[in-house]
């Protein structure tokens, strides 16, 4: 994210039609943030589908967009959102950086922020327990130091 601009972003903010990759980033970042996807008609088959092109302009016009992903609650993502992003576009072999950055560098470093949000969300699960363990063992540590500090007492006054 720090390697981004506003100006990378205007880019990919003003593109009509952007390309596969770019919808394909923004659309994640929609999930992750919580936006809504608008109902259209699939030009192909006149059936209605997801289009998340609007809502990212939306998102990509807010002048606290990049600073929003720099404070993004990392630590708190919905477990249904996780998920999506997990299934839907990590495996996806389009949702890779270098691919990404054909299509935009802006877009390049998107992709990163999703999976690295990704990666952390992975690592966190399997920390925490871990975490909560050595605040449990610590605490147990320090009552037994303070048994042992009154023993040594006790033992002094003896000697």
């Amino acid at each position: 994210l720090n390697t981004l601009t506003p100006s990378d972003i205007t880019i990919v903010k003003s593109m009509k039609s952007p390309p596969p990759g770019v919808r394909l980033v923004m659309e994640s970042i929609c999930i992750l943030k919580g936006i809504k996807p608008e109902r259209v008609n699939d030009p192909a088959t006149g059936k209605k589908m997801d289009d998340f092109w609007k809502p990212s302009q939306k998102v990509l016009g807010d002048m606290k967009f990049l600073q929003s992903l720099r404070e993004y609650d990392k630590d708190n993502v919905s477990p249904p959102i996780i998920k999506k992003i997990r299934n839907t576009y990590i495996p996806n072999p389009e949702f890779v950086p270098e691919k990404i950055r054909q299509a935009s560098n802006a877009a390049e470093g998107l992709c990163k922020w999703v999976r690295a949000i990704e990666a952390y969300d992975r690592v966190a699960k399997v920390v925490a327990p871990k975490k909560a363990a050595l605040a449990i063992a610590e605490s147990k540590f320090a009552e037994a130091q303070k048994s042992l500090n009154a023993k040594r007492a006790m033992l002094k006054e003896v000697q």
